[in-house]
């Protein structure tokens, strides 16, 4: 999985919230917005299970459209 800029602890602590650089990210961002975890938690569960049994050396882009 390759996300982009998802907020959780690191990128708070970061000051990356609430600042131009999230504006400038948001901004490039098709879908207009900096993740959250529950936009990434689906595929990191499909890759855990026996689902993904088949898929080997792929990225799975999950950024909001970057």
């Amino acid at each position: 999985m390759n996300p982009g800029i998802v907020e959780m602890e690191g990128i708070q602590a970061a000051g990356v919230i609430g600042s131009d650089y999230q504006k400038q990210v948001e901004a490039l961002t098709p879908l207009g917005r900096i993740g959250q975890p529950q936009d990434i938690a689906p595929a990191a569960v499909f890759f855990t299970s026996s689902d993904s049994a088949w898929i080997t050396g792929e990225t799975l882009h999950i950024a909001g459209g970057i």
